[in-house]
């Protein structure tokens, strides 16, 4: 049968709720930048703008919490509608990329901007290798590909995580969060004449 002393129990149950206590006390990552007052839009104001757009569909817009490292990210889904056709890809990722890092209500973005697109697959739009070839996107750790129903995706890194990665032009060429908000690009989208 234990036999403990009695002191040792106690001092043994203090510490323990000492350090489980202790260990909460603060985050285990650095400040993000959350909410600003001024500069970029909101999302509410994205949507509004994202919606206005003619043959593209978007769903899931939004930012995330941190993760328990801090890492948080800005996503959406895209759908080309029938009767279209996605005439400059490369426009469409740098809009849709400068858009979220406008974004100022919520968390900054400070690991990547997540873009999944649906179109024809006989379109052959393949967004990661459009994000490689406008410079967005390293080419030594991404895999471009277009799914068999057309579904493509590309991460396109931000903030510090942007020179990890490889492309700390990203930084610069978003500067300060939150961003100017950008232009919806004329002819990025157009009526399909096959």
């Amino acid at each position: 049968m234990f036999s403990a002393h009695p002191r040792l129990l106690t001092a043994l149950a203090t510490a323990l709720l000492a350090s489980t206590v202790l260990s909460g006390c603060g985050p285990a990552y650095p400040e993000i930048p959350r909410d600003a007052e001024t500069g970029g839009q909101t999302l509410v104001e994205l949507e509004d703008t994202l919606n206005s757009i003619e043959g593209l569909t978007f769903s899931d817009v939004g930012g995330s919490d941190p993760n328990i490292k801090g890492n948080t990210g800005f996503g959406m889904k895209v759908t080309l509608e029938e009767g279209y056709q996605l005439a400059n890809p490369g426009a469409l990722l740098v809009f849709l990329t400068e858009s979220a890092w406008s974004v100022r209500d919520g968390y900054m973005p400070n690991i990547a901007v997540e873009i999944h697109y649906m179109g024809p697959v006989d379109d052959d739009i393949d967004m990661t290798a459009v994000g490689i070839e406008a410079g967005w996107v390293p080419s030594t750790t991404s895999t471009p590909g277009v799914a068999d129903n057309g579904f493509t995706s590309v991460s396109v890194p931000v903030a510090d995580y942007a020179a990890e990665k490889g492309v700390p032009e990203n930084a610069l060429r978003l500067g300060p969060w939150p961003g100017d908000v950008p232009e919806v690009p004329t002819g990025m989208v157009v009526e399909r004449r096959d």
